[in-house]
């Protein structure tokens, strides 16, 4: 199953801690959506990532193969079903190739400041899988709750 990570889990030790299983694929875009932070999290005292539609933009992220065992993982993880629900989404790669992968939407509570761990978190997964530096200028953009 392929899984489309836009938050945390494109950290590379967050990722295996939490999928001891998966497999790097690619870089991927999703085209018309934003990243926003619509939900609160205890572990990262703030806002969590989140997709909203919106034509015209663009979310990067990662691109993972996943086992069942590791969608078990990452639904714990996420709280799914009652804080983030599974979505499907169609992605371009780095190759242009489209592909079909699944990820995470919240059930969201309203708009919220990330925490700057949370952030750092973020944005040490983009640096590391070399997403476009615009959008790592976006991302550095973000204003964080501390």
């Amino acid at each position: 199953m392929l899984y489309f990570a836009y938050g945390s889990n494109m950290e590379k030790e967050q990722m295996q801690r939490r999928c001891p299983n998966h497999k790097f694929v690619s870089v991927a875009r999703l085209d018309h959506y934003i990243l926003v932070f619509t939900r609160y999290s205890d572990r990262w005292d703030g806002g969590v990532a989140d997709l909203l539609p919106e034509r015209g933009k663009a979310v990067h992220g990662v691109l993972y193969e996943i086992t069942l065992d590791d969608l078990k993982l990452l639904d714990q993880y996420t709280g799914y079903p009652h804080c983030y629900f599974r979505g499907d989404v169609i992605l371009e790669t780095t190759s242009k190739e489209k592909l079909p992968a699944m990820t995470y939407l919240a059930i969201r509570q309203g708009g919220l400041k990330p925490s700057r761990r949370y952030m750092e978190q973020i944005l040490k997964g983009a640096r590391a899988y070399h997403l476009p530096k615009d959008y790592i200028h976006f991302l550095k953009s973000i204003e964080t709750l501390d």
